[in-house]
């Protein structure tokens, strides 16, 4: 009995990690290329209860809509919802309108250098992201630096932003945001195109 009332102290204490959630945004890209410029992402169905992150045609003066509205999540123990690792939600509405809260997770794939973000329910495989307090850009915290030999620590952690827009088939082909991996050189993939992601509140 003891044994069960711990498992489910630390059930909660998980459970309670992210609860802080913004309100409602969109992640606007920003890119030299004027045909995603000023997009919006969406997500866009890759099987069963899963969606990636696609391209849309929506921008700033488009009203959004369920597939490009997205929450951000921190702790609520956290200084600042901003330059905190937190979870990015969007909610998957199933059959008689429940919404289910599912989580963005990076996706590797080890034949290439791109991890491709994916939204299944829950948080469980979910990875941490970061907004940026001073233009709202969407990062990775790098504090160590492995392009050295022995590996070593960054006086100053830096924000890491390898967006890029690719066309990749995870389970269909779609033009989507992807994280190149890695701090040198560009994707593999011909296809990619560099991009910031922001945040831009609803």
């Amino acid at each position: 009995m003891k044994m069960l009332s711990i498992f489910l102290v630390l059930i909660g204490l998980v459970a309670a990690q992210y609860d802080n959630f913004s309100a409602p945004f969109r992640l606007i890209l920003k890119s030299d290329d004027p045909a995603l410029n000023g997009t919006a992402l969406g997500a866009c169905h890759q099987g069963a209860a899963t969606e990636g992150l696609c391209v849309t045609t929506q921008t700033l003066s488009t009203e959004p809509t369920d597939y490009t509205t997205f929450t951000y999540a921190t702790s609520s123990s956290a200084p600042s919802p901003y330059d905190t690792q937190g979870l990015i939600y969007w909610n998957l509405t199933i059959a008689g309108g429940t919404d289910v809260p599912s989580a963005l997770e990076l996706t590797v794939n080890y034949n290439s250098d791109i991890a491709i973000p994916i939204f299944t329910p829950g948080e469980a495989k979910a990875t941490t992201l970061s907004v940026a307090a001073d233009c709202e850009d969407l990062y990775i915290p790098r504090s160590q630096d492995d392009t050295v030999s022995p590996p070593a620590y960054l006086d100053q952690t830096e924000k890491a932003t390898n967006w890029y827009v690719c066309l990749t088939r995870y389970a269909y082909l779609y033009e989507t945001l992807v994280w190149k991996m890695g701090a040198k050189a560009e994707p593999q993939n011909p296809s990619c195109k560099k991009v910031q992601v922001t945040r831009v509140f609803n």
